[in-house]
């Protein structure tokens, strides 16, 4: 070991200790190296000194360490050695821990530290991880611990309610059935009820359209050779697989069908103007002056389907030769309902009317025209003569209802003689 030279106190060394090395070999029991500065050796020797003094050496000397390590440790350890020696050599320790203070001041004032802050590290634009000062990293320890402490004490929190909620779960609890509407029973009712409703109501459904199985066998007897008549029918299902497909191409069938009919019926077996039936019924309205005409089957009216009116008209005539005209919409009405009243406002009513229809009934390929003549009686005239006949001792009684409901008037006319007698009454 090198001397140490040049104390300003007797056996004192004011060199720094770290300018000397330990070149005595390794003392592997203190993890002292060969090649050590002493300034780590006298490290290691106060840790072992706190070890046996306590946390305050100020009175602790080397013979009383000699005698501690005496008693407590054998001669092969390697510590008395080194103290005999040190102690030889007149090394001063108080130098030794003042120059370790020195370092360890050095070390505290240093601004950045360089530390691995794993997950709390912080990065520059490059990437590169950032120092953190001494009291920056205390800081950002007690900031996380912190946090940490609350969490945990908020999970326990949350821990003792859920534990609680645990607690009072009741095994065997009792929900209210949800209580539903449905299509099979529109009343609002427990779905266990509802469930039976609907089954009972797919079972009689099953037992009125058959089952899955008699579906496929129905199926099975489509004909084989619809497709090759309908197939290229927009729509057409080639392999129906259900019901609702299968009634698909059925409708499509019957479609077609009903076009070929109706082109027979136009084309091939055409209405004629023989085929055209008209009668038609006249009722004077005494309130409106006019004549109410209707054609009816009743009245003989059959007229074939695509057939409509072509332009006919009417003629009313009195018994003076006075007419009146007017246009006529020929409809045939089997309900009884659509009827055609044309004025006769200004002819003479007192005696029948004549009537003339010149029909014209006609579709896109014909036009047939016919001629109709009916008489229609006149209005109820304003006077009747009654005649009546008889010997000497008869007599004539009258009875008429004016139409006003009260009680008729009675005429009494008894004839003087066998003679005949002609009265004229008011209406």
């Amino acid at each position: 070991m090198k001397k140490l030279e040049n104390c300003i106190e007797d056996n004192c060394i004011h060199t720094p200790a770290s300018c000397v090395d330990w070149n005595a070999g390794d003392i592997k029991s203190l993890g002292i190296c060969n090649g050590d500065s002493l300034s780590t050796i006298v490290l290691e020797i106060v840790d072992k000194l706190e070890e046996l003094a306590g946390e305050d050496i100020s009175g602790f000397d080397i013979d009383e360490l000699l005698d501690i390590c005496a008693q407590k440790a054998p001669l092969e350890v390697n510590l008395v050695t080194i103290l005999t020696l040190l102690k030889n050599n007149d090394i001063c320790l108080k130098d030794y821990i003042d120059t370790l203070n020195d370092k360890i001041s050095e070390l505290s004032s240093v601004g950045n530290i360089s530390v691995n802050l794993k997950c709390y590290a912080d990065f520059d634009n490059l990437g590169n991880s950032l120092s953190i000062t001494r009291e920056d990293l205390d800081q950002l320890i007690i900031d996380q611990l912190c946090n940490h402490k609350q969490r945990i004490e908020s999970l326990e929190s949350g821990q003792v309610g859920l534990q609680n909620q645990i607690n009072n779960i009741d095994i065997n609890p009792t929900v209210d059935e949800l209580t539903i509407a449905t299509c099979v029973n529109p009343l609002v009712l427990p779905t266990s009820t509802q469930v039976v409703n609907t089954s009972q109501a797919h079972c009689d459904l099953e037992a009125a359209t058959g089952d899955a199985g008699d579906i496929s066998s129905a199926l099975a007897n489509t004909p084989t050779d619809l497709n090759a008549e309908f197939g290229l029918i927009t729509g057409w299902i080639l392999a129906p697989s259900n019901w609702a497909e299968n009634h698909n191409n059925l409708l499509l069938e019957v479609e077609n069908l009903r076009q070929r009919i109706l082109f027979m019926e136009e084309n091939c077996c055409a209405a004629t103007c023989e085929d055209i039936k008209l009668g038609f019924t006249a009722i004077f309205n005494e309130d409106n002056d006019g004549v109410i005409i209707k054609f009816t089957s009743g009245a003989g009216t059959s007229i074939p389907a695509g057939f409509t009116d072509s332009g006919s008209t009417i003629v009313i005539t009195d018994i003076d030769g006075n007419t009146s005209e007017g246009i006529i919409d020929i409809v045939q009405n089997f309900n009884g309902n659509l009827e055609y009243e044309l004025s006769v406002s200004g002819l003479n009513l007192t005696g029948d009317l004549s009537i003339d229809i010149t029909a014209k009934i006609g579709n896109e390929a014909i036009t047939c025209e016919k001629c109709l003549h009916k008489l229609v009686k006149g209005s109820n005239c304003g006077y009747c003569t009654i005649t009546a006949t008889g010997d000497g001792s008869a007599s004539a009684i009258i009875v008429y209802d004016d139409g006003s409901g009260g009680v008729p008037s009675v005429i009494v006319t008894p004839p003087t003689t066998s003679t005949t007698t002609t009265t004229t009454v008011g209406i």
